[in-house]
């Protein structure tokens, strides 16, 4: 049962190990995970060699995800299938050494892996919502000089239609080319008056 048992923690160490390389390109905590699974399958093939076991190679190899976010992502079900593996891995072992490295693999996951990648994932949404918010500042910025602009007579229609190019279709791009429309439609009408 040992040797078994020890097998499918391999198994499942070579995947985190792949998975992790593959998304090393975005740095940490990635490249920090994957010195740990380093580690974690060094603790499982000591115990394999223990034994006498044949260690099997890593057969794992992934694409590189699409972003950071996708990879943190992954890696947070990963790591909770991890978790649940070594619950289930525990039961069925009897060996008091093999029982203690697997709590303290199922532990690193639980107690430093996971909070770093929900970590990770919670800074990068910030970052991301932060900068969503610099866009937007930029754009009501140009608005507001396009408007300038409009109001003195010194808008071309070719900076005009830059501008709009920039807009952004979304909620946020949406209401302001709507407020920017009224401001055209009252420059006009005031012309107009004149």
């Amino acid at each position: 049962m040992s040797i078994d048992n020890l097998l499918k923690a391999l198994d499942d160490e070579y995947k985190a190990y792949s998975f992790y390389f593959s998304a090393s390109k975005f740095g940490a905590p990635f490249t920090n995970l994957l010195e740990a699974e380093a580690n974690h399958i060094n603790a499982i093939i000591f115990h394999l060699n223990e034994l006498g076991a044949q260690i099997p190679a890593n057969p794992y190899s992934f694409a590189t995800p699409k972003s950071f976010e996708e990879a943190a992502v992954i890696a947070l079900q990963n790591e909770q299938a991890n978790v649940e593996l070594y619950n289930t891995l525990v039961t069925n072992e009897n060996d008091a050494q093999i029982i203690d490295t697997f709590y303290r693999l199922q532990a690193a996951s639980y107690n430093n892996h996971i909070p770093s990648l929900q970590n990770a994932l919670n800074l990068n949404q910030n970052n991301n919502l932060l900068e969503q918010l610099n866009q937007g500042k930029t754009l009501i910025n140009e608005t507001a000089i396009m408007v300038n602009k409009l109001k003195d007579g010194s808008l071309g229609q070719d900076e005009l239609e830059g501008f709009l190019g920039k807009l952004n279709y979304s909620l946020v791009g949406g209401a302001i080319m709507g407020a920017f429309g009224v401001i055209i439609v009252n420059e006009l009408l005031n012309k107009n008056k004149e």
